[in-house]
């Protein structure tokens, strides 16, 4: 396959990456009661739109990891290490990502099914148990030093317009906050970071590199 050709196919990998992730996102917040979250998770584990809502970020994450990678691939000869470091994060964070959400659509459901098991997620035995805590926390360290790095090697380079680091990294941290000041802070976080998205795919899609 032309090197051409993957351009290309990252380009659209990480424009639809993002639109599945803000409409994800969006009937997330719209669709499943989020006002129990903090009292009762299980709660919205049982609504009936939370397996097709889980299942549109799945698809999201796999097209962002290889859009993501076509960038990187635009990159890597002038981005240093402190961009391959950048890139490594990015990916493990979406790996991450992609083992939390695979839980949340085959195996959350199973559990709150069985009365008994509900307390796991009432009363917080689960999301308060020590190994789920480290999982969190590795994903958020992947995260942070992933999109801070990874957005500084977009900045400085001359393959993207600087606008698309600035907005990946700017939607990453407000939909990184938004949740603990309000919900609908972190969807326009979401739709922010998905812009910055868009431009990279843009530039790969018309701006390829033989």
């Amino acid at each position: 396959m032309k090197y051409s050709t993957i351009q290309r196919l990252g380009g659209i990998a990480i424009i639809l990456g993002s639109v599945l992730f803000t409409a994800w996102a969006i009937f997330w917040t719209m669709l499943l009661p989020v006002h129990e979250r903090a009292r009762d998770i299980s709660l919205m584990i049982l609504n009936p739109h939370w397996i097709w809502i889980a299942s549109l970020a799945f698809p999201g994450i796999v097209l962002m990891v290889f859009g993501y990678t076509a960038v990187y691939s635009r990159l890597y000869n002038k981005s240093g290490i402190l961009g391959f470091i950048g890139y490594v994060f990015i990916i493990l964070a979406y790996i991450f990502q992609a083992a939390k959400v695979t839980w949340e659509i085959f195996v959350y459901p199973i559990i709150v099914s069985y009365a008994p098991s509900i307390p796991l997620f009432k009363d917080k035995i689960l999301l308060e148990h020590p190994q789920f805590i480290l999982f969190r926390l590795l994903a958020s360290l992947t995260i942070f030093i992933g999109v801070i790095l990874f957005c500084i090697t977009l900045i400085k380079s001359r393959e993207f317009p600087k606008s698309a680091g600035i907005l990946i990294l700017c939607g990453a941290v407000i939909y990184a906050v938004g949740p603990m000041i309000n919900i609908y802070l972190a969807i326009a976080g979401v739709l922010i970071l998905s812009i910055g998205c868009f431009i990279l795919g843009y530039k790969m899609l018309f701006n390829v590199k033989e």
